[in-house]
């Protein structure tokens, strides 16, 4: 009877090593599964980081050139009222008279009124599509960050 157990328990055991090495198997092909896919998400999540950062900075460029040419038109408009006033001024310290005075300081005060609103609804224009052309790249990145958040969700 002792002979017959042997061989049992010899098939026991390689049974057994047969099982462990199975499982080992598949914890390690997990273990290099898993960590692959760890490597693939950091990667994205690198990725999508530096496109973020990117849309910033394009983002930020364009505010900056808008702001110069804000900036610029602003200047340029001041320059043009200064000239203005100092054209009007001349012509005032010509009048003859009270009713001319008041005619041409009528004029002088309509035209200025009319240029200063024309130069707002410009720079209002301006402000609008700045904020917009500024805005965009990081519409982008958001939409993009939807879609991944939809995609990576689970089902």
């Amino acid at each position: 009877m002792a002979g017959k157990a042997a061989p049992k328990t010899i098939d026991v055991v390689e049974d057994a090593q047969h099982a462990f090495q199975q499982h080992a198997a598949a914890g390690a092909q997990a273990v290099r599964e898993n960590f692959d896919r760890s490597i693939a998400a950091v990667t994205e999540m690198t990725s999508f980081g530096r496109e973020n950062m990117e849309a910033w900075m394009a983002s930020a460029a364009v505010a900056q050139k808008g702001i110069e040419q804000i900036s610029a038109r602003a200047v340029a408009f001041s320059k043009s009222a200064m000239e203005n006033h100092m054209a009007a001024t001349k012509s005032l310290m010509t009048v003859k008279s009270v009713q001319e005075l008041v005619e041409k300081q009528s004029v002088y005060a309509k035209g200025a009124f009319d240029a200063y609103v024309a130069e707002l609804n410009s720079m209002a224009e301006l402000m609008a599509g700045l904020s917009k052309d500024a805005i965009k790249p990081l519409n982008e990145r958001m939409t993009a960050a939807g879609k991944f958040i939809q995609t990576a969700a689970p089902r």
